[in-house]
């Protein structure tokens, strides 16, 4: 074992920054559409990443074939097949419309000293008492201010005392002084089309597929080189602790040599066959410069 390698399995990580890192694992159905695949499958216990929202559009384009969906961001990305429940789908994604809406950013000031119009919260228009009320709600003892977002309607900003700025300096809440403030934050919304594009099968199926296409064996290895791959195997990784490893750097060009199955700007993953086994590689040049 390396001493690199040492200390970051003994740490349960790598915190000393590796040059550059080598994973070798076996190839499961889950290794290899991990970084193939954009994964909706469960939302874990949360909606955190909108996971919810995913889930809902590919059920609705597997079942319809098509489905709408709008926001400031796309909602599902398509750039991999999408894995949903037990089956991989490769789906298309078109622009429909875009538009600027106007959103604004409210304040509520608790530790206000301000001088000026004073308004009653209970005079407010229904469309402001909600905005009010549902910053509020998240109010926590200590705090000096909270704040919320919204998006007003055409209709809803015609009848608000709220936007596009307030009308008074001072709200009052069950005889409570708050300032008020309020900031318009212009947002571009895009309404999206998803469509089916194909079917892949299930994951399991998907990913025989994948390894199929682009299974490669890695055979003449100097060494060094093996030793390297070799500890990726044994070790959970190689970690390259300079960037004037030129074991490492050998490997590198031996999978550079093939198509990756799957790969980002900082990292590339390949199906390789090595001493009698198919394995997941995957290798982060880290600060291995010329291996980007």
């Amino acid at each position: 074992m390396s001493l690199t390698t040492g200390l970051c399995a003994a740490f349960a990580g790598c915190s000393i920054d590796p040059a550059g890192v080598l994973r070798m694992s076996d190839a499961t159905t889950d290794e290899i559409l991990e970084p193939a695949t954009f994964d909706v499958r469960s939302n874990d216990g949360g909606n955190d990443d909108g996971i919810d929202e995913m889930r809902e559009l590919a059920a609705e384009v597997l079942e319809t074939g098509s489905a709408t969906a709008s926001g400031e961001h796309p909602p599902l990305h398509v750039s991999y097949p999408v894995r949903f429940e037990d089956e991989v789908v490769a789906l298309d994604r078109t622009v429909l419309t875009t538009e600027t809406r106007n959103n604004y950013h409210l304040l509520l000031d608790f530790d206000v000293a301000t001088e000026g119009t004073e308004r009653s919260a209970d005079t407010l228009p229904s469309v402001d008492i909600e905005w009010i009320e549902s910053a509020l709600s998240d109010r926590r003892s200590g705090v000096d201010a909270v704040s919320g977002e919204r998006t007003y309607t055409e209709d809803e900003q015609a009848t608000s005392v709220l936007v596009p700025e307030p009308a008074f300096d001072v709200l009052l809440v069950d005889g409570e002084r708050m300032g008020v403030e309020v900031e318009p934050i212009e947002t571009t919304v895009t309404t999206y089309e998803y469509t089916l594009a194909e079917r892949l099968g299930s994951g399991e199926e998907y990913a025989e597929t994948l390894e199929s296409r682009y299974r490669f064996s890695v055979t003449e290895l100097s060494d060094d080189e093996r030793d390297v791959v070799d500890e990726a195997v044994a070790e959970g990784g190689y970690y390259a602790s300079s960037t004037d490893d030129g074991a490492f750097e050998g490997v590198a060009h031996t999978l550079f040599e093939h198509e990756p199955v799957a790969s980002t700007d900082s990292e590339g993953h390949w199906i390789v066959a090595y001493e009698g086994t198919t394995y997941v590689a995957m290798l982060d040049p880290g600060r291995y410069e010329s291996l980007r």
